[in-house]
């Protein structure tokens, strides 16, 4: 008790108090003096009585809960204090593989609601389940404190607890476990065991284990099933052998379902398949005889070398709606039948790639002869032979190295003033121009003749004889002689100099000889001499010859392929990497794309700008990496789950919790089965739009093994589920460390006190929460007896013998 306070229940039965002095009214004269006090006492006490005075005082005590996870003299001590007091002691113990969650919410229901008390949690921390909130919660709201007794833990006891897969494992491919282990210990062992066959299928040694710590075990499984497997840990230092096995379920999904399309070799499908093993399994089609519908659960395309003329529009948009919608992936890869030289061109195809063609073009400018023929008479004299000069002279500048020219001069006969060479040979055609000066007569008939007799000996594509002169030219056989030259090619063009403009024999000597005709009246009216027209052809976008590539890109892609070992290449299809794409591979000094790769709608674009098994290849063919490494880029491109819908699969306690998120626009429904019954259906609830759950009830050491698919009818390979036992829940023996309780930070949220064992002797528990109690003194019973007492006292005194006052 503490404070105390004296209250009335009906205090109006004071005002009955001036009652008390009726026994002098009524005094009789042989009573003493003493009679009317006992009296008017009697009335005193009986009016008290009849106003119910009442002492009233506060209740502290309360209910004390202990909680132990262990065996320890002190927590007895702790005990036996708790059972000396006034208040309620509950000792709770730990049950088999109980977590502190459920044992915290125990003790929440062992203190009544609304009384005052405390939880005394005696623990090292570690839990079987990290699911404490609610029961801490509750505790916190009713402002009960926690307080805790941190125990010594003993850290040297080396087992697994947990085993875990980053990603789904596949037949054929490798797969990582992750294995969680706790302790210390030197020279620590891990094996993954084969639970069926014994067998060893991965390990590893020499582990220097501190504390907690994840080891991946890497293994290639070999059959599409549920796989038990158990985990063997050895070490030095370990407290507790019986707990060094952790047995769990891995689900093994199928191999990768890739349809093949190749133009180039019958057998690439097979050969393509034997190169990357077992984890992908290719069927090759003809998009010529076969339906879109095959693309209906397909995890890759792969179209190899295949030219664009074999995929209709129809099959490219339907090929273009399973990567967008339904997120398959796509793989092109080939040379001179793929990319731009197969046609893909501003096709649908084309914008789902990762790369840009590149179609260069070839400007070829013919090999030309030009023969130069120059009225150097005597009517050319003055500007006029300077004027052809300046035409000679730019016409000579318009011939490139591979070009020839020569130059003839006539003035009354005819010579070579620069016999036909390169046309490289600038200086010294210059100097024949500037030596040549006007006198003479105009005879050009013959120097026609030398044109033509010299320009059959040369080899080149065009050949050319250009005329200037100022039209004074003396009559003769032209027409035969142009006809011919004109017949075997040489086109024949005229130049008039001087101050005319036309002159009809020289228009009509260049329709005889095929060329055109020119007026350079002045030095203003210089022509352009066109003498040949250069031509453009594609030039092809396959590169032949050995290219080194580098690398580039993250372990993801490459995996344990050394990057630097990739061999040269022997040829690849140039082309350019679009803005997003990621560039893996590329040639070292043109940085042409070679492997690109980018994320198009839901699925995967990547392209392979070689053959994979073709010339360009071949010595990627001899490198022992290519095979898992082209596996890997492959796998990498495929569908991410290989799945209409992506199913995920949860464990709380001792329920089950599956997901099924819809990846494309699909109509059709997820099926869920239990995989040891195909009959026994498990019942799916639309959430949202694309998204499915289902809920199982199961006990924590339950595995749970689930095929996933969908409906009505089941499409493709189902994806394999399973929880394995304590998924959630952890065996006493075998505690995850991450799931440990702060104890220091629990006290401390609740109002509570954290000390270790050492510091539990003389000290108790505080109490908190609940409303403190009142207890309730009746005094007016005791007025009533004292009244009584009184009344007997009375009775004596009147039955004594009266005083004579004599």
């Amino acid at each position: 008790m503490d404070a105390m306070n004296v209250i009335l229940l009906q205090p109006l039965f004071l005002t009955l108090l001036p009652l008390a002095a009726t026994p002098w009214l009524f005094r009789g004269r042989r009573r003493g003096s003493w009679h009317p006090w006992i009296r008017a006492a009697i009335l005193i006490l009986l009016i008290v009585a009849l106003a119910k005075p009442a002492i009233l005082t506060k209740v502290t005590h309360g209910t004390h809960v202990v909680i132990n996870d262990g065996e320890s003299e002190d927590v007895a001590a702790l005990l036996e204090s708790h059972s000396k007091s006034k208040d309620e002691m509950v000792s709770l113990a730990l049950a088999e593989e109980e977590s502190l969650g459920r044992a915290l919410g125990r003790a929440a229901l062992a203190i009544p609601e609304g009384d005052r008390g405390s939880v005394t949690l005696v623990s090292v921390g570690s839990s079987t389940r990290k699911d404490w909130g609610n029961a801490v919660h509750q505790l916190a709201e009713r402002g009960i404190p926690i307080h805790t007794v941190v125990r010594a833990s003993t850290d040297n006891d080396l087992y697994p607890f947990a085993v875990t897969t980053p990603s789904p494992l596949k037949v054929g491919e490798t797969g990582r476990v992750m294995v969680d282990l706790a302790g210390n210990g030197d020279d620590v062992r891990v094996e993954l065991v084969d639970t069926n066959s014994g067998a060893v299928l991965a390990e590893q040694n020499a582990i220097e284990l501190r504390g907690s710590q994840r080891v991946t075990l890497e293994f290639e499984p070999g059959v599409t099933n549920f796989l038990p497997v158990e985990v063997r840990v050895s070490g030095t230092r370990d407290l507790d052998p019986k707990n060094n096995t952790f047995a769990t379920t891995l689900a093994v999904q199928a191999p990768w379902e890739v349809l093949y399309v190749g133009g180039r070799l019958q057998e690439g499908a097979s050969q393509l398949g034997q190169l990357v093993g077992p984890s992908i399994r290719i069927q090759r089609i003809d998009p010529t005889t076969s339906s879109t519908e095959v693309l209906e659960g397909t995890d890759l395309l792969i179209l190899d070398d295949a030219p664009a003329r074999l995929i209709s529009d129809k099959w490219q948009e339907a090929i273009s709606h399973a990567v967008v919608q339904q997120g398959m992936g796509m793989m092109m890869m080939g040379g001179n039948a793929s990319f731009g030289p197969g046609g893909y061109h501003r096709t649908t195809l084309a914008d789902l790639l990762p790369n840009d063609f590149v179609q260069k073009e070839e400007k070829r400018d013919p090999s030309t002869t030009l023969a130069i023929i120059i009225d150097t008479s005597g009517s050319m004299g003055g500007e006029r032979v300077q004027l052809a000069k300046e035409v000679a002279r730019l016409a000579v500048r318009r011939l490139l190295p591979h070009d020839k020219v020569g130059i003839v001069e006539f003035y009354g006969t005819k010579q070579w003033a620069a016999p036909i060479q390169s046309a490289a040979n600038a200086i010294d055609i210059q100097r024949a121009l500037n030596r040549l000066d006007a006198g003479g007569g105009t005879v050009i008939l013959p120097a026609i003749e030398e044109a033509y007799y010299a320009m059959q000996n040369v080899q080149t594509r065009y050949k050319h004889v250009l005329i200037l002169t100022d039209g004074g030219v003396e009559a003769g056989a032209f027409e035969p002689l142009l006809r011919k030259m004109a017949g075997k090619g040489m086109n024949v063009s005229t130049v008039l100099v001087g101050g005319d403009t036309h002159s009809e024999f020289l228009v009509t000597i260049a329709n005889w000889g095929k060329g055109h005709f020119y007026s350079a009246s002045n030095r203003f009216s210089i022509p352009e001499i066109l003498l040949k027209q250069p031509s453009t052809s594609k030039i092809p976008s396959y590169r032949p010859g050995e290219h080194t590539v580098s690398a580039r890109g993250g372990r993801g892609w490459w995996g344990n392929v050394d990057q630097n070992a990739v061999p040269i290449l022997h040829g690849y299809v140039e082309t350019r990497s679009k803005e997003g794409a990621e560039v893996l591979l590329e040639t070292s000094t043109t940085k042409h794309p070679i492997l690109s790769t980018w994320r198009y709608g839901l699925g995967r674009v990547t392209t392979l700008t070689t053959e994979p098994t073709g010339q360009g290849t071949v010595p990627w063919q001899a490198w022992e990496g290519y095979g898992p490494w082209l596996a890997r880029i492959l796998a990498k491109t495929a569908k991410e789950q290989g799945q209409v819908f992506d199913f995920e699969i949860d464990r709380q306690g001792y329920h089950v919790f599956v997901r099924a998120t819809r990846l494309g626009e699909s109509a059709v429904m997820p099926e869920l089965h239990y995989a040891n019954d195909w009959r026994d259906r498990i019942p799916m609830r639309r959430r949202s739009p694309g998204v499915f759950t289902a809920k199982l009830t199961v006990s924590p050491s339950e595995e749970v093994r689930l095929f996933g698919s969908v409906g009505p009818t089941w499409a493709g390979n189902p994806q394999r589920l399973v929880s394995p036992a304590r998924a959630d829940v952890s065996a006493s023996n075998q505690k995850d460390p991450n799931k440990a309780l702060q104890m220091e930070a629990l006290a401390g949220l609740t109002g509570g006190q954290s000390m270790t064992l050492s510091e539990l002797p003389g000290w108790t528990p505080t109490l908190g929460g609940g409303t403190e109690s009142l207890a309730v003194i009746k005094l007016w019973l005791w007025c009533l007896a004292l009244a009584l007492l009184f009344y007997l006292i009375d009775i004596l005194y009147r039955r004594l013998p009266a005083r004579d006052p004599r």
